[in-house]
């Protein structure tokens, strides 16, 4: 996966100049691991590769250096004046969201209150901007909003407008999303309600690409995609890349770990057409993996 990524942007930075790369939520850092790894053996260019995690378990040392490649941990989202790929990797799905419901032709925000030490939901009434009521929302539909999306997007769209460069996003949800309760849990790699494990699942919500489409248009950036994750990866080189790994080990149990990483990364009814893949840049860059 980030092997097939680092050939996307070294292809890109064979057309614009950009040598810094912000990588937000890198979790466990396997992604800039493997991107870091990878470009620094194909670029002599020395690159800053600066990751915003606001954790304080996360430990940016454990992150391989490489001599032409320094490696920054942003705690605060502060960045240089100059232009950089930013990669979200599963970033948006995991801030917090906002619930809106039509009930009745009036609008309630959804909210969470604790009884006997138990989580439950309940509907307040709720104020309706205009934008809302510009939806033509039908009763029991609902709208999913993150304020906190949007000021990571708007700040990110007006870096690139500003002083060039692009970011790359890879997330759940459909090309088109449904005005529906999107949130969801899971616990131990199987589905569970968003209260079955407090503070022990992982919670996400389907992204809304028409939105993020949207707003970059307002700021005059061009849009790539989206597009499965499967046509990405397909296209720079995951196929190719399984087979020269497969024929270089002879063990078993490497080559059954291999098979299943590659299927769990393209499986049409899983990750491989679940997860889209959206770029959005300051260039008009004719990506061909993005053509239909």
């Amino acid at each position: 996966f980030g092997e097939c990524i680092s050939f996307f942007f070294l292809t890109l930075m064979e057309k614009i100049n950009v040598n810094d790369f912000c990588e937000l939520g890198p979790g466990n850092g396997t992604l800039a691991n493997d991107i870091i790894r990878c470009i620094s053996k194909l670029k002599e260019k020395k690159i800053n590769f600066f990751l915003h995690e606001k954790s304080n378990s996360f430990d940016c040392s454990k992150i391989f250096n490489f001599k032409n490649i320094k490696i920054h941990k942003l705690k605060k989202f502060r960045i240089e004046k100059k232009p950089y790929f930013f990669i979200c990797n599963e970033f948006f799905d995991a801030l917090p969201i906002n619930q809106i419901k039509k009930i009745n032709g009036k609008f309630y925000e959804k909210r969470i209150s604790i009884k006997n030490n138990e989580f439950f939901p309940f509907y307040k009434k709720f104020i309706a901007k205009k934008s809302y009521n510009s939806e033509n929302l039908k009763n029991n539909q609902i709208i999913e909003t993150s304020p906190l999306m949007d000021l990571y997007l708007k700040r990110i769209f007006r870096h690139i407008k500003n002083f060039g460069g692009g970011i790359l996003i890879f997330d759940y949800g459909p090309f088109e999303k449904r005005r529906i309760d999107t949130l969801q849990a899971i616990h131990k790699k199987k589905k569970c309600g968003i209260f079955e494990f407090p503070f022990k699942s992982d919670i996400t919500y389907h992204i809304d690409f028409r939105y993020i489409s949207n707003q970059s248009k307002k700021f005059g950036l061009y849009q790539y995609g989206p597009i499965h994750q499967k046509k990405f990866l397909y296209f720079y080189g995951i196929n190719e890349r399984l087979n020269l790994l497969l024929n270089s080990t002879s063990s078993e149990q490497t080559r059954k770990n291999l098979n299943e990483q590659f299927i769990k990364l393209t499986d049409p009814n899983g990750m491989g057409n679940l997860i889209k893949c959206m770029f959005i840049c300051s260039n008009d860059l004719k990506i061909d993996a993005f053509n239909e």
